[in-house]
């Protein structure tokens, strides 16, 4: 028993060896049947129009697998399920014009904003109402050039057709042209109810939400302010009015007590000639802002400040100048300063 134990393991490795070759065989059999499965399945739908002029699109849907087209079947009835192929979208002749451009090197950074800014140069037609691809693009270096193939065609003819089309369930991603292809991802880019677009605009919205929102809160801040103004503005009317009158009371009595304080020139006049002595006659007299200044002759001006400071409505007189006598020597020249009392 003990010599049978130890032949054991050496008798179990044969089996194993044969387990792992069966299930080597049996792998290599099933990847084989994927691949041939996988040669076996096309690998594009093709949609042949044969006329743009009827007004329901007409044509044959073809297969493509491995480079090799064969016809399928006719196009399908609205609601009918298609295979989930890539599907090419292929006009009829002379539908899709081509020809060669050459532009400088430097434009191959951003050849499709190059060749749309310079496409009513190159065809009759501007870059919106066309639906264009580029291939076939070749550098050459040495002349600092590059070379490319353009395939145009008529927008509106197609977004009819792909309408149409859309109806029947077959939505093309590019136009096969001979020598190049058109993609129509850019018309389904336009489309805003896409999800993806959706996703952009919404972030869009958000960050000019974002952006007006202190803006619009500030305005209607202003709007709150400006209503609040209207309604009280027939009080501030008010207010400015009697603010108005009561400045012009103000000024007005200004007006009176600095005449009060610079005194009535008549009346003064009057006290002058009462008080003053015969033999005195004035030549110049001014008042003003209470400063009272009298020029004249006299018989005995150093009389004349005594008689002045008796006056109660004058106060402080003196003169201003020496007293001198007159050229025939008859009376003295006097100026005198003095001030009216208020």
């Amino acid at each position: 028993m003990y010599a049978t134990g130890l032949r054991s393991p050496f008798m179990i490795l044969p089996l194993l060896a044969d387990v792992f070759s069966w299930w080597r065989a049996q792998m290599r059999a099933l990847l084989l049947g994927a691949a041939a499965s996988a040669s076996t399945k096309p690998d594009g739908l093709i949609i042949a129009i044969d006329s743009l002029a009827e007004p329901h699109p007409s044509g044959t849907l073809l297969l493509r697998q491995n480079g090799v087209e064969t016809s399928w079947r006719p196009f399908p009835g609205e609601g009918e399920a298609l295979p989930r192929l890539p599907m090419s979208l292929r006009l009829p002749a002379g539908t899709v014009l081509s020809r060669d451009v050459a532009l400088p090197l430097a434009a191959a950074r951003d050849l499709h904003t190059v060749v749309a800014y310079e496409m009513t140069r190159l065809t009759p037609l501007t870059a919106d109402e066309l639906l264009w691809g580029l291939s076939d693009v070749r550098h050459n270096r040495a002349h600092e050039m590059v070379t490319l193939r353009l395939s145009i065609v008529s927008r509106g003819q197609v977004e009819t057709l792909l309408a149409a089309l859309a109806r029947l369930g077959l939505r093309p991603g590019r136009i096969e042209a001979e020598g190049g292809s058109i993609p129509l991802a850019t018309m389904r880019r336009r489309g805003w109810l896409s999800p993806g677009h959706l996703w952009a605009w919404s972030c869009g919205i958000l960050a000019v939400g974002c952006i007006v929102t202190p803006f619009l809160r500030q305005q209607m801040a202003l709007s709150a302010a400006d209503r609040v103004i209207a309604a009280h503005q027939p009080a501030m009317d008010l207010a400015e009015a009697l603010r108005g009158r009561i400045a012009i009371a103000n000024s007005s009595r200004a007006a009176i007590a600095r005449a009060r304080q610079t005194g009535d020139a008549l009346q003064v006049l009057a006290a002058l000639t009462d008080a003053l002595p015969d033999g005195t006659w004035l030549d110049d007299l001014s008042l003003s802002g209470g400063d009272l200044s009298i020029d004249g002759q006299s018989d005995n001006a150093a009389k004349l400040i005594g008689l002045l400071a008796a006056m109660p409505a004058l106060r402080g007189p003196s003169f201003t100048a020496p007293v001198t006598r007159s050229a025939d020597n008859k009376s003295d020249q006097f100026s005198l300063h003095a001030t009216v009392a208020e």
